[in-house]
């Protein structure tokens, strides 16, 4: 299972919190059948008005700096290593709960799960650029999964991704700017060069990736 990947060991304080959260905002084994009928409102157990969806938030910076600015916003995460996870964790522990629901597994099992017109946006930061060719099947950003993107995002709903690898920077322009269901909002450089307006810088933003020469940020719309 992807979530036991770990790292460095945990701190007692970041197991401490994913012994009493996780179990608490993990997607239920119901939701993730993929079978495209899954809403928010079977995952919050409430009537849902605007929900968003981060794919592999690492530490959890930008989600947990969302939920505190958007307490009425639903989100759901997606992060495969347990390292991520339990800094995610130990991060939220103060604040309400019912408004997150999380999976530490592939991300598409939630987006295969998901009903039609679902989402309000979606957030791809930073994803795994997967240097070598014979792994580009593995770039989460590819044809088949946009198509699962567009099904699932309502018109009008936004696809962020950022990317510091200038090879994946270009990758995910061709892929997601050629794709019939999205349009790039971009009028000029600045609009992709500088941080979205708002926006929570993350360590992962100001080490950089080796060889990086600048942070790319894409808006796409479903059209």
């Amino acid at each position: 299972m992807f979530g036991r990947r770990t790292g460095r060991p945990l701190t007692q304080k970041r197991k401490d919190a994913i012994d009493k959260l996780l179990a608490e905002i993990s997607l239920k084994p119901e939701h993730l059948q993929e079978e495209q009928n899954v809403t928010p409102a079977d995952i919050f157990g409430k009537i849902v008005k605007e929900t968003w969806f981060e794919i592999g938030f690492g530490s959890g910076e930008h989600l947990s700096a969302l939920m505190r600015q958007n307490p009425n916003t639903c989100y759901l995460g997606a992060e495969p290593f347990l390292n991520g996870m339990s800094s995610f964790l130990k991060d939220i522990e103060d604040l309400p709960h019912d408004n997150i629901r999380v999976i530490m597994d592939d991300a598409m099992f939630i987006a295969n799960s998901l009903a039609p017109n679902t989402l309000d946006g979606m957030y791809i930061l930073n994803p795994d650029p997967w240097h070598k060719k014979r792994h580009f099947k593995r770039r989460i950003v590819n044809t088949e999964n946009l198509d699962v993107f567009a099904r699932i995002l309502k018109p009008g709903a936004k696809l962020i991704l950022t990317t510091d690898v200038p090879e994946l920077a270009d990758w995910m322009m061709i892929h997601a700017g050629n794709h019939p269901a999205f349009e790039w909002t971009a009028q000029t450089a600045d609009d992709w060069r500088n941080q979205p307006e708002g926006w929570t810088t993350t360590k992962y933003e100001t080490k950089r990736a080796k060889g990086a020469t600048m942070m790319v940020y894409y808006t796409f719309i479903r059209k």
